[in-house]
Formats: C-alpha cells, structure tokens, sequence
C-alpha cells in the first residue's frame, strides 16, 4: 500500500484507493494515447468556402468576418457550434454549460490557438443571450445565412435542427484543412465538460438527468430533441 494516509482511513479503503490509482493513472495514460493519434490524423479536407459570418461580440456586433480571419496569428482553429437556433427561445441547456466553461478559458486557449464559439441564430440573438450569461472572452460569431452548419453536420434539416460539434481546422500550406471534429453521439466533448467531471468525482457520480441544471428553460429544446 502507499505511504499516503488520510485521517482515521481504515485498511480496507486505502487498499481499495490504491487500486482505484492504478486504473487512474492508465486512463490518464489512455487520454493521451488517443491524444496522439489524434495529431497524427492525415490532412483532413480543404475547407469547402471560406464561409462569412456576423461577429455577435460587443463592439463588432453585425460585422461580417470570414472563417479564415477567425486564426488571427495562429495554425488551428476550435470552432464549437452551439445549439441555438434562429427560431429557438433559449439555447441548449448542456451547450450552455459547455459555453460557460469555454469562455472562462478563451484566454489561455487563445495563446496557442483560435477559439471561437459559432450558433445559427442572429448575431443579435446570440450577443443576448452572451450578455445574459456573461460571456466576455469568448469570440462569438453566426452562421445564419450561411451554409456552414449544413455542410459540417452541425444541422438537420432545417435551421432550427442544431446539433453540438467541435470542429478543428489547419492552415496547412497556403490553405485551411479540416482537422478533426467531434462523431461521437451523447457527451462528445466529455473530457472538457466542468460539470459532468466534477461530479463524478462525488459518491452520488452524475446526476440522473439528460440536462444539466440551468436557472433556464429551452421549450425548443424539449419540444424536439428531450420529448423524442
């Protein structure tokens, strides 16, 4: 057993914890493995239109901007498509959650590469609802009246039929590649989610429920995607 001892702990639960390490440090192990084979990826697709959005920050609101100045100075670009429709009353409640955590750290996301979070709706929509949330780090644009949630499966369809993807762009050369996006179906960007992580870090582990809690209701939402 491991020298570390917490107070009043009994044999058995050292015993147990020592075991629980082991299957820690290979799943730490497994992240970055997987991590790896992700870099070694071969050259995705050449980005099928240098797509122009509407910036939805304050003090640029409405502006156009093409996805290829969303890299600023850098090589890659995150661009997480959150669910948010034009004709929805409030955005996703688990887009939300991730959106809260990714504008607390644009900053030190934004030192190496381009972040950017990307919903159908209006600029004026989402500049709202940014204000509402305190979203202040994180560059927003729209990709209403564009094709841009169609072409990389962030849409169903029709406008309003949104779906959370992370999609990663290379400049590679003179032109901009697809990298890699998110396939997986449920919690596809797990492993940056504050609070699915948190809790299972809890005896009680996650929460019973598809959502996490929100001071927000999306009908939307419940309409068409948690009442199928």
């Amino acid at each position: 057993m491991s020298e570390l001892r917490y107070p009043n702990e009994s044999p058995d639960y050292r015993k147990a914890r020592d075991e629980l390490l082991e299957e820690e440090k290979a799943l730490v192990e497994k992240v970055k493995a997987v991590a790896e084979k992700r870099r070694r990826l071969p050259t995705g697709g050449r980005l099928k239109e240098d797509y122009s959005f509407q910036w939805a920050n304050d003090g640029k609101l409405g502006k156009s901007v093409r996805l290829s100045e969303l890299f600023g100075d850098k090589k890659s670009l995150l661009l997480y498509n959150f669910m948010y429709g034009p004709g929805w009353d409030n955005p996703c409640l688990s887009c939300t959650s991730l959106m809260d955590g990714f504008d607390r750290t644009a900053y030190q996301v934004t030192q190496d590469a381009a972040f950017c979070g990307i919903a159908k709706a209006s600029a004026e929509q989402i500049n709202t609802w940014a204000q509402a949330r305190g979203w202040t780090q994180i560059p927003l644009v729209s990709g209403f009246g564009t094709t841009y949630q169609a072409d990389y499966k962030c849409q169903g369809e029709n406008d309003d039929m949104q779906f959370p993807v992370l999609h990663v762009f290379k400049k590679h050369d003179d032109e901009i590649c697809h990298f890699w996006g998110t396939e997986l179906q449920g919690n596809h960007v797990d492993t940056v989610w504050p609070y699915w992580n948190l809790m299972d870090f809890t005896p009680e582990g996650r929460p019973d429920r598809m959502t996490p809690p929100q001071n927000f209701r999306s009908e939307f939402l419940e309409k068409h995607f948690l009442n199928q």
